[in-house]
């Protein structure tokens, strides 16, 4: 007779095993990724993230999610000398990519559910470029990245729309939150945070501008282009944006934006937060409620506490 614990060994072996078969049969109809489908990809998020074609683009799967045909892929430059890495998820007919992907049966991570008087204290943290009334009753934090259009929608939405109608009831606050998979997302930001040393007015012509002149920027062009716009701001003294920028000297303010995101819970861009409250993307009707809700009195409205 087998001693207990050689037995319990054997079990959980075969056990494992009898998994790793089984995943292997379920994942075993799944579509293979061809050098067909490959080119197809990279050619399209090429594309789709206005990549030089100078810049080739090679994918590496880095294998399914869980038991089932979904894959994650990372897109990554061949060009050792312009380092790029774009993680996405492709479905399984490989027709569709995205940025991300949740899992229904796996719980939120705890930092996105972090009470409402943490996310406000949180947000507090640190300095970060404002518009709007300094007394206003509401503020406002919005994540972005230059790069991004939907934050460009945003940036257009905000001036025209929202703040408008809001008549000073809010301040917005800028937060930094370049994303991996834009080439030329940091280089704007850092350069934002540079011109914002010499005043938030000339932040905020900076942002305009990127969001304004989005699909003409490029990584090959953003260097030159800030360059020139600098100079051609009235008061603004172009060659303390480029010591700045030399030196990276905000650099770590930009990276401490991104550390607060992801403490608590930005996972793409733009993402809002009024009053402790998340809205993700370009929901103008959404982020007014919040806004009514926020600069209620207590007594009416209520606070809601998490």
């Amino acid at each position: 007779m087998l001693p207990r614990i050689w037995t319990r060994y054997m079990s959980v072996t075969l056990l494992a095993a009898l998994l790793c078969v089984t995943g292997a049969k379920a994942q075993s109809r799944c579509p293979a990724l061809s050098e067909g489908s490959r080119a197809k990809l990279s050619s399209f998020v090429q594309r789709q993230y206005r990549i030089p074609a100078a810049t080739p683009l090679g994918i590496a799967d880095l294998g399914f999610m869980g038991d089932s045909c979904y894959r994650k892929l990372d897109f990554h430059s061949e060009d050792a000398s312009k380092p790029l890495h774009i993680t996405l998820f492709a479905s399984p007919d490989l027709r569709f990519l995205s940025p991300d992907l949740m899992d229904s049966l796996i719980a939120p991570p705890a930092e996105v559910r972090k009470p409402l008087k943490d996310v406000t204290a949180a947000l507090a943290k640190g300095s970060a470029a404002t518009m709007g009334p300094k007394d206003a009753p509401v503020t406002m934090t919005l994540f972005s990245d230059f790069q991004c259009p939907y934050c460009a929608q945003m940036a257009r939405g905000l001036v025209k729309d929202i703040l408008p109608s809001l008549e000073g009831k809010v301040r917005v606050q800028f937060r930094h939150f370049p994303l991996p998979m834009h080439a030329w997302a940091r280089t704007a930001a850092q350069a934002a945070a540079c011109a914002r040393e010499q005043g938030d007015e000339y932040f905020w012509k900076f942002h305009d501008y990127f969001f304004e002149h989005q699909r003409e920027l490029s990584q090959e062009n953003i260097s030159k282009t800030v360059a020139e716009f600098a100079g051609g701001l009235p008061s603004f003294q172009a060659a303390n944006l480029k010591t700045c920028l030399e030196g990276n000297a905000t650099s770590a303010a930009i990276d401490q934006d991104v550390a607060l995101g992801k403490e608590i819970g930005v996972g793409g861009t733009p993402t809002v937060f009024i009053g402790g409250e998340r809205v993700v993307g370009y929901r103008p009707d959404e982020i007014r409620e919040l806004v009514r809700q926020a600069g209620a009195p207590k007594g009416k409205e209520g606070t809601k506490e998490q």
